[in-house]
């Protein structure tokens, strides 16, 4: 090796000297004063510049063939050293200290591979996490690459790594169509199978997600794959270890559900979804479930027969058209057969809400229920609800442009002076603000999050919170410290407004910053941290963004204030 060192550099200098006497080379003085005076060369010069780029020619060309000689050799000698290079990774990963783990040591370590997602940070009610079955370079399946007894540990020794699936169908962009397109992998079924063999007796959690679910247009659907239709019955062959299911369905699979009727002892949490246009009839699947904690039903049939337990339930949602005849009583039974219930919600995708024979009497006192989602007030005024403490008043909670019914603020208000409840949250979704506002929030001096969402603007909102804005900069002195009058303790504001085209949002002014500025001065313990502001729309108008408004917001942000500011004018993206 050192011999051969020595003659590649003895071959290096040698192709260096032979080039020595161009570091004495130099431009000619004519060549220099045609330069300098810009002067056009006479023949006789022109002729000498033209010899003299000959005699360059020759050297030129022969030290560029030795570079390119050298830089192939370079290259060649790059790819032999990246080809050692890894032959050395190998023998240095054989040795690695993570293959001479124990197995109770490893089997440990794996097991804590699956809980990177159990901590939920949507604010949403659900999500079941988990590996995708069918993704070979990830989860389970890749851990077991890494070496025998780490495939053995996999595979033998952790089923609770396979009992947290995600069964969906694979897709890739489509060139030709410029869509997503479904991307079927072989041996769907079979890689299933064996991680729900490998899941042991385990509690499963699972997302399974039908590849037409969520195609409402008609020259959208398409049939189900024969293999997600094998996958879901494997899964029903299982239903004695469901535990948290989140089901997205098309219509021909409810039939199907009804299968696992009384063979769901363990499950406690289902998350049922069903679009496009789910069908009447019954889907008693989790009629005998008595563990049942969580039930979130969304796109079901107006008229669909959904038996569930409600002995345990905690949480209660259901999201589908109101029927022609009266739902309201019914669902007055459950949360009064409902002790442990904490959270409610029924949104009824209805533009025009029936009459209704409410309030029901007597009303229903309900001890544990924190948390409710409507805006039916048959269902509203037929409520004591003395821990609530948060409150989302909406028809539905989507896309879709549903508002409120026109009284709904007065039977809220109805109902916090009847429940004598702390609300803490209070979020506005498509109402119409009028006179009971304000009375509300007098009624709520622990209100930390105030929220207001539309996606239909309306004026008739505009002079309620043009007034609450005044109302929430007064103060009052109590004793040596001064106090807000109304929401001393709120700590969040947000404003959520879409499809605003060609109009004013008049109420977030000039006066709406000051009011913020003023909220910012700590006054007790309490000031406003955090402050959302989203506009989108076509050619709209936010008045504070001139006269000095928005300079003052981002002098606030600087200041500490959580401001997150979105004006998403199309006109101009």
């Amino acid at each position: 090796m050192t011999s051969t060192k020595r003659s590649t550099c003895a071959f290096l200098s040698d192709l260096l000297s032979r080039f020595n006497l161009i570091s004495a080379s130099s431009r000619s003085p004519e060549l220099i004063a045609l330069l300098s005076t810009n002067v056009i060369p006479t023949a006789f010069q022109a002729a000498q510049l033209k010899a003299s780029i000959e005699v360059l020619d020759a050297p030129i060309t022969e030290i560029q063939s030795e570079i390119d000689l050298l830089r192939n050799v370079a290259a060649s000698l790059e790819t032999k050293m990246e080809r050692l290079t890894d032959i050395r990774r190998d023998y240095r990963a054989a040795l690695s200290a993570i293959r001479r783990l124990p197995t109770e040591i490893l089997v440990e370590i794996l097991r804590w591979t699956s809980k990177e997602k159990t901590q939920v940070k949507d604010p949403g009610p659900y999500r079941v996490f988990g590996f995708n079955v069918f993704k070979i370079g990830a989860g389970p399946w890749y851990l077991g690459q890494v070496c025998s007894s780490w495939r053995d540990a996999v595979r033998l020794l952790c089923p609770e790594i396979w009992s947290t699936l995600e069964i969906t169908w694979l897709c890739k962009r489509s060139e030709k169509e410029d869509s997503m397109a479904p991307a079927p992998k072989k041996d769907m079924v079979a890689l299933l199978d064996w991680a729900l063999e490998r899941s042991q007796n385990r509690r499963l959690d699972f997302y399974f997600r039908c590849w037409g679910f969520d195609k409402e247009d008609s020259a959208d659907q398409v049939e189900e794959p024969e293999e997600m239709i094998q996958c879901f019955d494997l899964l029903l062959t299982h239903s004695k270890r469901w535990g948290s299911v989140k089901l997205a369905l098309v219509p021909s699979f409810l039939s199907r559900l009804s299968l696992v009727r009384g063979r769901v002892d363990r499950v406690e949490d289902v998350y049922l979804t069903c679009i496009p246009d789910a069908m009447p009839g019954t889907v008693d699947a989790f009629e005998i479930a008595p563990k049942l904690k969580t039930l979130d039903l969304t796109g079901m049939h107006a008229d669909a027969y959904i038996p569930f337990p409600a002995d345990n339930l905690v949480l209660l949602s259901d999201g589908r058209p109101l029927p022609d005849h009266d739902m309201i009583r019914k669902y007055l039974d459950i949360i009064a057969s409902a002790p442990n219930l904490f959270e409610f919600s029924y949104h009824h995708f209805s533009s025009a809400v029936p009459e209704s024979p409410g309030p029901y009497h007597p009303q229903i006192v309900h001890q544990s229920l924190q948390r409710l989602s409507t805006s039916l007030g048959a269902l509203i005024d037929s409520l004591v609800v003395p821990s609530l403490t948060w409150m989302t008043l909406t028809s539905v909670e989507s896309y879709r442009v549903i508002m409120c019914p026109r009284d709904a603020l007065s039977h809220l208000y109805s109902l916090v002076v009847r429940s004598h409840c702390s609300l803490t949250t209070l979020t506005f979704i498509d109402a119409i603000l009028d006179e009971n506002l304000i009375p509300i929030l007098r009624l709520s001096p622990q209100l930390i999050s105030l929220c207001f969402e539309c996606k239909q603007p309306s004026r008739e909102s505009d002079a309620t919170l043009r007034s609450l804005f005044v109302d929430m900069s007064e103060t009052i002195r109590v004793g040596d410290a001064l106090h807000y009058t109304l929401l001393p303790c709120l700590k969040r504001l947000e404003f959520t407004l879409y499809n605003v085209e060609y109009y004013a949002v008049k109420y977030l002014d000039v006066e709406f910053v000051d009011m913020v500025v003023s909220r910012r001065v700590p006054l007790g313990s309490q000031r406003l941290e955090i402050l959302r502001i989203l506009v989108e729309g076509r050619a709209f108008q936010v008045p504070f963004t001139d006269n000095g408004g928005l300079e003052k917001l981002q002098r606030l942000r600087d200041d500490g204030l959580d401001l997150q500011l979105d004006l998403d004018d199309w006109i101009f993206t």
